[in-house]
Formats: C-alpha cells, sequence, structure tokens
C-alpha cells in the first residue's frame, strides 16, 4: 500500500504526513488493522485522551488528567461551588474526587496530582468548623511535602471585613510552602460570587484539560450546583417582593428597633426551607447621596458606566453601589487613587484599618482626604451594593408564598452625624406596606433541623438570633414533630423587648415547645445572658446533649457566639466529668456529626 499516496497531506502538515508515512510503511496489513483498532479504542475510551507527539506525528493514549476538590463551607456556597466544579470537570474528561475537608483523610494527600481548594471565612478571619482540622494539618509539623501537586484555591468572604477571604489566602500560603505548584492564581470573591467563581472555574479546567482530545470535551455552560432546580430568581436577578406586614415588636421606651416583615413571594417559584436565608437589596439615604454629592462638587447628573450599565450618576449611587459603612475595599482604592500617605499608612496595620473603618462611612473618607474627583473616578473607589442576608424567621410548610424576616434597625451617631445600616434602614424608613423589596433566597446546608423528626434541639438566640427559631417551631408544628426542644432567648428588657413573645408562650402551652429560659440584660443592676441561663441548667443541658440534643447558635459572632461555646464547654467538662481538652473535644464531634450548628455574623 502507497501510504505517501493515501495520505497525500489529509489534515497533517508536511512534516507529519512525512512521518507517518516513514513509522507506517514498513508495516503488514495485520499490524495496521490492529493499530487502527488500538487508536480508535484510545480515542473513544472515557478515561483516556489524544496526545500529538512531536517526535512521530503519531496520536498516542494519554490517561485522563484526576482532580481534587476540597471544600470547607459555613453556609454551603463552597460545597455547592465545589459540586459545581465537579460536574464541569466530568463534562470535560476530568476524572473528580470531592471531598468536605472534615472528611477528607490526609494521608490521602500522597496520591493527589491536581487539587482544588475552595474555602469560605467564617466569624473574624477564621476557617469554617469543617475546614479547621485540614487547615491546622497543613500548617503543623506533620504536613508533608506536596511537590507533587499541582493546586489552585478559591476563596469567599466578605469585603466588609477587614480579613477579608482570609481563610483561603492562608490554604494558597502553606500550599505553596509545602512545595505545591499553583496551576492558576487564587481568586478572592467577595459576596457576589458567582461571575469570578465562573472565570476561575474554567480558568483551572483549562490548565488541567490543555492537552486533552477536543472532541472527548463537552462544552457546557457555568450551572449552580442545583441547576436542574434553579430558580428564576436569583442574586443576579432578585424578585421584587411586595412588603404585605411592617410592624416595630420592640414596646414603647425600648432603645431598641426591631422590625417584623412580612413579603409577598406568590409568583416568585421561590423555595425556602429553615434555616435559610433571604438576601435583601437595600439603597443609600438621599442625605448621605447628597453629602457625596456636596463634597465632591458633582451635580448627580454626570452619566456614567459603572455595573450595572449607563445611568445618571445619582440613580447609581442610591441603587448600585455603597456608601455606608466604609469598606477596606474602598479604603484601599481611595489611597492608591489620591496617593495619601496617612491612608497608605494606616492600610499598613490591621488594627489600624479595623479602627479606622469603625464607625466611618464614604462621605467620611471624602471629607478627611479631600480629592478632586470625576463620576467615573468616585464609581471607582465604590463597592458594589451588596445584598445583606437575614434569617428566614418562617417555615414555608406554615406560610406557603410568604417569607418573614425579623431586622434590627442600625442607627448611631459617629464623627458628628447621624449614620444608619444600608438596608435595615431602607426597610424601616423608606420602603412601607406596597412597596416592592428586591428579593432572593441564599440558602445554608449547615443549619438545618435534624433529619430525625424525634430529634431534641436546644436552641440559643439572643436578639434576631431568634428568627430562624421561630422557623424551626413553625415547621415541627406543621409537620407534627415529636422532639423535644428548647429555647434560650436573651434581650434587653422584659417589658419591650421580648420578641414574637406571644407566640412562644402559646407554642409552651401547645408543647411544640418543650423548654424555654430567658434573660433580660438590663432588668437589674448586675447583666444577665443566655451563657449564664445555659450555665444555670448545666446539668439538664448535658443530659440533653447526651441524648443526641442538636445544638443551635444564632447571632452576633464576635461576643455572644464565642462566650456561648465557651460556656458550652465548661458544662461538659462539669458535668460530664472531663478535662477542659477533652470537653473541647466533645464539642468537635458534634460540630463534625452537624450537632453543634451555628449562624452567626
Amino acid at each position: 500500500m502507497d501510504f505517501k499516496k493515501g495520505l497525500e497531506r489529509g489534515p497533517f502538515s508536511d512534516k507529519q504526513a512525512a512521518q507517518l508515512h516513514e513509522a507506517l510503511s514498513g508495516l503488514d496489513s495485520g499490524q495496521l488493522q490492529w493499530l487502527c483498532g488500538y487508536i480508535t479504542g484510545a480515542t473513544l475510551a472515557p478515561t483516556a485522551s489524544v496526545v500529538n507527539t512531536e517526535a512521530t506525528g503519531i496520536s498516542v493514549a494519554k490517561e485522563a488528567p484526576k482532580l481534587n476538590i476540597l471544600y470547607g463551607s459555613h453556609t454551603g456556597n463552597s460545597e455547592a461551588l465545589a459540586n459545581n466544579l465537579a460536574a464541569l470537570a466530568k463534562a470535560h474528561g476530568v476524572e473528580v474526587e470531592v471531598s468536605d475537608m472534615t472528611s477528607f483523610r490526609t494521608r490521602d494527600l500522597k496520591k493527589i496530582t491536581n487539587l482544588a481548594v475552595l474555602v469560605s471565612t467564617h466569624g473574624i478571619g477564621e476557617p469554617p468548623v469543617q475546614a479547621e482540622e485540614f487547615y491546622n494539618f497543613l500548617h503543623s509539623k506533620k504536613a508533608p511535602d506536596l511537590s507533587h501537586v499541582k493546586f489552585s484555591v478559591l476563596a469567599l468572604g466578605d469585603s466588609s471585613y477587614v480579613d477579608f477571604c482570609q481563610t483561603g489566602k492562608a490554604f494558597d500560603a502553606v500550599l505553596e510552602k509545602l512545595g505545591a505548584l499553583r496551576i492558576s492564581p487564587r481568586v478572592d470573591c467577595d459576596v457576589d460570587f458567582e461571575d469570578l467563581a465562573e472565570s476561575w472555574q474554567h480558568s483551572l479546567l483549562q490548565q488541567i484539560t490543555q492537552n486533552l482530545d477536543a472532541a472527548a470535551v463537552v462544552e457546557t455552560e457555568y450551572v449552580s450546583a442545583a441547576e436542574a432546580s434553579k430558580p428564576k430568581y436569583t442574586r443576579k436577578n432578585p424578585f421584587e417582593a411586595t412588603i404585605m406586614e411592617k410592624i416595630n415588636l420592640n414596646g414603647r421606651g425600648s432603645s431598641k428597633e426591631t422590625i417584623h416583615l412580612e413579603l409577598n413571594l406568590e409568583g416568585s417559584g421561590l423555595v425556602y426551607e429553615p434555616g435559610d436565608a433571604l438576601g435583601v437589596y437595600g439603597t443609600n439615604s438621599p442625605s448621605l447621596i447628597e453629602g457625596v454629592l456636596h463634597t465632591t462638587n458633582l451635580s448627580g447628573d454626570e452619566v456614567v458606566q459603572g455595573h450595572n450599565g449607563e445611568k445618571p450618576l445619582v440613580e447609581a449611587l442610591a441603587y448600585d453601589y455603597e456608601l455606608s459603612p466604609l469598606s477596606s475595599v474602598s479604603l484601599t482604592k481611595y489611597a492608591e487613587l489620591t496617593g495619601s500617605t496617612r491612608l497608605k499608612g494606616i492600610l499598613a496595620d490591621n488594627e489600624k484599618i479595623v479602627e479606622y473603618l469603625h464607625g466611618r462611612d464614604v462621605l467620611d473618607l471624602l471629607k478627611e482626604v479631600p480629592c478632586k474627583l470625576s463620576a467615573g473616578d468616585l464609581l471607582s473607589v465604590l463597592r458594589k451594593n451588596m445584598p445583606r442576608m437575614y434569617s428566614i424567621a418562617s417555615s414555608q410548610a406554615a406560610v406557603e408564598d410568604e417569607v418573614h424576616l425579623l431586622v434590627s434597625v442600625v442607627r448611631y451617631q459617629a464623627y458628628g452625624r447621624h449614620k444608619e445600616g444600608l438596608c435595615s434602614a431602607t426597610l424601616a424608613d423608606r420602603f412601607q406596606v406596597d412597596d416592592k423589596v428586591k428579593v432572593f433566597v441564599d440558602k445554608n446546608t449547615r443549619f438545618k433541623l435534624p433529619a430525625s423528626p424525634d430529634a431534641p434541639v436546644i436552641m440559643v438566640g439572643p436578639g434576631t438570633g431568634i428568627a430562624p427559631f421561630r422557623a424551626f417551631m413553625q415547621h415541627r408544628e406543621v409537620e407534627e414533630h415529636k422532639g423535644k426542644s428548647w429555647l434560650f432567648f436573651g434581650d434587653r428588657n422584659y417589658t419591650t423587648d421580648f420578641l414574637y413573645q406571644t407566640e412562644w408562650q402559646q407554642y409552651l402551652k401547645e408543647g411544640v415547645l418543650t423548654k424555654a429560659d430567658v434573660a433580660f440584660s438590663r432588668d437589674q443592676v448586675e447583666k444577665h445572658y443566655v451563657q449564664h441561663r445555659m450555665l444555670e441548667n448545666g446539668k439538664e443541658l448535658y443530659s440533653w446533649l447526651e441524648s443526641g440534643a442538636h445544638f443551635y447558635v444564632c447571632g452576633e459572632a464576635k461576643r455572644m457566639a464565642k462566650d456561648v461555646h465557651n460556656a458550652l464547654r465548661e458544662i461538659i467538662q462539669q458535668h460530664g466529668g472531663v478535662t477542659p481538652a477533652k470537653a473541647e473535644e466533645y464539642i468537635k464531634h458534634l460540630q463534625v456529626a452537624n450537632r453543634y450548628q451555628t449562624d452567626v455574623y
């Protein structure tokens, strides 16, 4: 057979055609037939890819790459993105193994070649509970050499905190220190993580699959972890829910303002479960916008091109960007734009950053470090308007096409001006009954009722932290769950601040709620908080835990959640008769078993 004549050039270059002719011309018909079958099988094999070798010009089979995906999640976003990445990788012909960091066996690190790490930052720059053990292992003397590993990190966080994406940054640094080679750069995602996450996923997969046969790759579009049931309305496309009810739950004379809201979701198709959150978009106050325009000598009529399209500056400032509170992102960008040595000095010290940001908004910054700005310059330093997440205070099984929220309105004086929370003040002052508010459901897979309807639950929720537990009780009542339940609630004063008091009393009367202990800190000289009520009932609380109770905490992270954690450790130590280390180990077991869940902020 004249292979040179049969080939001519076909899809090959002159050089490749000559190499093929030389390699194949000495083979007999049986050898050729075997080779054809071999190449065909290699091309179709799901675990193989075809690579072109310049040395011979002959396509040979190459083993498909494998990608290990590890995630550490606090609310479920990292978990959802990890599963999404796995689906995309499989569609690209990549073998995939997904694991949460708690379940991952560190001895398996030696088997990994390609590693994707997706992790959120919990609390004040800390790894989520799910990631703690693996995080500590990599930072210990037991950590192995990882020079055989190629990796990339997707970090999730919130840029309103100084320690933005700190856990992801730490994983990225320690993997490099242990010898691993970075496949693609780390990406730090803010609250609106979708676009950056999509870009990171495709960049990572492009690097891993660059030698794969194009025919073996199934092109897919970016999908969520639950694409099949993805709602029409999302973070990018929020639903305009109508406000049906708006009530201040605090009594006359209270030092607080806590609003109960009922929103109509009819026609949205949105589905939520107890423990999920509702994302809500707020608007900047007209007075704050006016102050910013006055300070920058801008009219507000300037047409600007922002992240939500072209519009007058005043509209962009109202809906598309944040003016309060001042974020570290805006501080950094403004320091770069102005060249201010003062701001650069502040940015060099994390403690100084925290101190400077506290109580300030963008207007304070513009006044303290004046600079002539164009409308475009102003927008360039602002953070995009981020949704605020509110723990849902209702069960859809009970209220159907409604969703209920509990919102603590933030108001304070700082730097000579009246300040307010962007979203809470929007809901309190700028939106009324029958107005529409942009919302979406934010799933939280890490804060859920026990799978067993008979499992006991202990709920610690001072202030607005009580919101998800109202949803828990509504759900258990409708579904007729028989498990015992115990509520610890706290606030300032009994007569003015006992949120949903009549409902809790009714649940106790009906037996839906088994037990309730309350603490009102300002009703006596010595302040009492929920952790004190826990300690007073320590023996019984420990008995509940020993009987399989699930322990939940919702509310403020910096002080309350840590105080509750410390009280729980003391209870286990005292009534379990163990050392502090063993008590902490007991708590860790509860966390890993999803029997100790937190929703803190």
